[in-house]
């Protein structure tokens, strides 16, 4: 699985959804040719060309009004998505009511917003308003028991990349518990039941495509899997507000409105306050955001910078807030080094009262509540520090007692941030040690790599401790291993998500 995670994170999130649904796409004309499913290519290739096209000008011709911060690809992914869900027509007058679906779905993103965010899933809101304007209901024809393998397998590729997967697996069982509940009070229980819910439903594709839009779902796994298993229960139970009854679309909206408290609660604008070096090849940005973020000591921000011809990646990353939540400035440390990525090269060009927006807070990287109640060991690796950078600073500010041993490894003794920031720790109970893989000569600390016996050297009682890792995928990787060698549980060992390579 790991060497998926890296394929993976060579890619933006807005790349992998735009190439699994043109998959999707691409696979339905297939069976269309082979009357596999009841739409000819006429019809949809005409519903195609109509809902992008309209999807496209929409974009361009709000973004030209408004101004907000947008990516193309979001829009092209929005008609993607409805083009999926309404069911395509070559009649003259069905082309111009999902030319209107797919306007009203781009109209919410720049109008129903908050901060310069959407409030509610886009194709979600447009599906339900549709139906009350009359305009048509979204029919979900892509869920069919030929296209199912496709669906599923494809659905599953997004989970794992924006680390939804157990959302998606919870809210999945959620529908299938509340399908066989309902089907054993209506005398109907029965195999068929849940194979028309798993293989010729639109579960899947609800579940992986629409549930997973990053913005609309809250921060830390805990909480995705409440919302999954809430939107898997509500979208299978029947009921009616006034003229609308309940539907994927319906429920997904539902959840929307009460998720949004617990959310970011817009886009930040981000300006840039001071640029510093803090080691070799690595720099620390302070940045005033446009609202006060409430967040937890190690979680992360995507951080959009545009510029011009980005690389395959785009113009969006995922890094850790690496400043306590008690300051006002949010702060990001990036090393760089050659060739680099066109990213990085243009935040090094930025200069003081530049700006960048930043959005979609997430990460289960932190402490626990009660984090007195244990001890723990930090092993960062190179900038992997950031997210100990935050924990330790918000405990500093806190004057809260924090028992644990970070074992910072890096290749040379230049690579070292933050030293005195980890020195001043030791008030509060931390202690360090640094280890370098090419270390001066007379170096004090430890070289080369952890070993089972340079840990059990250094932290006697590692077994006793929660063990955080953080760092790059490779060293994380046998760090783990390490420390289930040393008896360590695996509960008891947390690793750090990067989102992508950067």
């Amino acid at each position: 699985m790991k060497f998926v995670e890296q394929i993976l994170d060579k890619h933006t999130m807005y790349q992998i959804l735009t190439v699994v649904l043109g998959t999707y796409v691409a696979g339905a004309m297939a069976l269309s040719m082979f009357g596999a499913i009841r739409y000819s290519l006429l019809d949809l290739g005409l519903s195609l060309v109509v809902m992008l096209v309209t999807a496209l000008i929409s974009h361009y011709l709000l973004l030209r009004f408004t101004h907000a911060p947008a990516n193309v690809w979001s829009s092209v992914i929005t008609a993607l998505i409805l083009f999926l869900i309404f069911t395509p027509t070559s009649a003259v007058s069905g082309l111009l009511a999902l030319a209107a679906v797919a306007a009203l779905a781009i109209v919410s993103k720049y109008v129903v917003r908050y901060r310069n965010v959407h409030l509610f899933n886009p194709v979600a809101l447009a599906a339900v308003l549709a139906g009350l304007f009359g305009l048509g209901y979204a029919s979900w024809w892509v869920g069919s028991l030929y296209l199912a393998p496709l669906v599923i397998i494809g659905g599953l590729v997004v989970a794992y990349k924006i680390r939804r997967l157990p959302m998606v697996l919870v809210g999945v069982a959620a529908s299938v518990v509340m399908v066989g509940v309902f089907s054993l009070l209506r005398g109907s229980f029965g195999l068929d039941v849940f194979y028309n819910l798993l293989l010729t439903s639109p579960l899947w594709f609800f579940m992986t495509i629409m549930v997973t839009e990053p913005l609309s779902t809250p921060a830390g796994r805990t909480m995705q899997i409440f919302y999954g298993g809430f939107i898997g229960l509500l979208s299978q139970i029947p009921f009616a507000l006034g003229p609308v009854f309940n539907s994927p679309e319906l429920a997904l909206l539902i959840a929307n409105a009460l998720v949004w408290p617990l959310s970011l609660r817009g886009r930040l604008t981000l300006t840039l306050k001071t640029v510093s070096d803090v080691a070799l090849n690595t720099k620390e940005y302070i940045f005033k955001p446009s609202f006060p973020v409430g967040f937890k000591a190690g979680q992360y921000l995507e951080w959009a910078l545009p510029h011009s011809s980005p690389d395959g990646r785009g113009s969006r990353r995922y890094f850790t807030i690496a400043s306590s939540p008690l300051t006002q400035n949010l702060r990001l440390v990036i090393r760089r080094s050659e060739p680099g990525s066109t990213y990085k090269h243009a935040l090094a060009e930025m200069k003081r009262g530049d700006v960048l927006h930043a959005a979609q807070l997430a990460g289960d990287f932190v402490l626990p509540e009660h984090m007195n109640e244990s001890k723990y060991v930090f092993v960062a690796g190179g900038i992997g520090v950031t997210p100990f950078v935050s924990m330790i600073e918000d405990c500093l500010l806190k004057k809260q007692h924090l028992d644990a041993h970070l074992l910072y490894c890096n290749n040379e003794l230049d690579d070292i941030a933050y030293a005195d920031l980890f020195d001043q720790a030791r008030s509060i109970g931390l202690t360090r040690t640094h280890v370098l893989r090419t270390p001066p000569a007379e170096w004090p600390g430890e070289s080369g790599y952890l070993t089972p016996e340079s840990v059990r050297r250094l932290v006697p009682d590692v077994r006793e401790r929660k063990i955080y890792l953080s760092g790059p995928p490779g060293m994380v990787g046998a760090y783990e291993t390490l420390f289930r060698q040393l008896g360590v549980p695996k509960q008891n060992i947390k690793t750090d998500y990067f989102p992508g390579l950067a």
